[in-house]
């Protein structure tokens, strides 16, 4: 089964007290998705700056296609990260490359589409993710990326209302809808939202839970590892799960997988650290 995705969302750089390195969830979920053998095409943009020539050389290293990648006369986006106890919180800059992601006609079929929240912000990157949900695909994943001011809850269920698959975090749950439990969550927006059929809530130390439309819930394993940092934890989570959906295995088969490249990824430093063969082999053994 076809396995490529078009990936929509920022690039940008996550400023560290003693480092910076290039994210954004879009481009941390692309990154792990090639690592796993899969097409990951992005559409977004960077700056004509350094920090834009730096991404475009990451995005040839890691194998990420760039048909539909931009330069823009924008500063490329970046994020001062700040860690407490292994937890990251986020300072982000305005009016970036990202903010400004054009329109490029895909030339081909994509299995799936991969969207996020946060370059979502400005009208210009809106409207172009609103022409890519305008296709066809197997599978549209939305990853829920809660960065206020900038999420408003009326983007956020539009994004919802054109998503076959969500996955959101334990702590954002509540920015949409009253939190109570894993499974009531996750059953009250299947509920509110009858095109979606996959919700996908991650639980942190406790794993995730799925809530399928016609087969139910599914808690996948808890994670064993002790974390040196959550950062891309949830994109590498992402990555796996989807590159097994569209693989056309289990739902228990992709949360198992899921839980292995995101409990390896909290260990290092980094959001998208080397994948050791071992590794990457265990994960895609479905």
């Amino acid at each position: 089964m076809g396995k490529s995705v078009l990936v929509f969302g920022e690039v940008l750089f996550d400023i560290f007290e003693n480092k910076t390195e290039i994210g954004g969830a879009p481009f941390n979920f692309a990154a792990h998705y090639a690592a796993l053998g899969g097409e990951a095409q992005m559409v977004s943009a960077v700056g004509e700056d350094a920090l834009g020539r730096v991404a475009l050389g990451e995005l040839e290293k890691r194998g990420i296609g760039r048909k539909y990648f931009s330069s823009v006369h924008l500063p490329t986006g970046s994020c001062r990260v700040t860690l407490k106890n292994g937890t990251p919180s986020y300072e982000l800059t305005s009016n970036v490359a990202y903010d400004y992601i054009p329109y490029i006609e895909p030339e081909e079929e994509y299995d799936a589409l991969y969207f996020g929240t946060l370059a979502q912000r400005r009208d210009i990157s809106r409207n172009t993710v609103s022409e890519l949900l305008r296709r066809n695909y197997r599978e549209v994943l939305l990853d829920v990326n809660v960065r206020k001011p900038y999420l408003t809850r009326e983007i956020l269920k539009k994004s919802i209302e054109k998503a076959t698959i969500v996955k959101i975090s334990r702590e954002e749950a509540s920015y949409l809808l009253p939190y109570t439990s894993p499974e009531h969550y996750c059953e009250t927006m299947l509920a509110h939202f009858p095109q979606l059929h996959q919700v996908i809530l991650t639980l942190d130390k406790d794993g995730a839970y799925v809530c399928d439309r016609q087969q139910g819930g599914f808690l996948s394993p808890k994670p064993c590892s002790k974390a040196l940092s959550t950062v891309g934890a949830g994109d590498s989570f992402c990555a796996a799960y989807l590159f097994h959906i569209l693989s056309g295995h289990s739902i228990p088969t992709a949360l198992e997988a899921a839980t292995v490249l995101s409990d390896y990824v909290v260990t290092q430093l980094g959001a998208v650290p080397p994948l050791p063969d071992e590794l990457r082999c265990r994960i895609l053994k479905g």
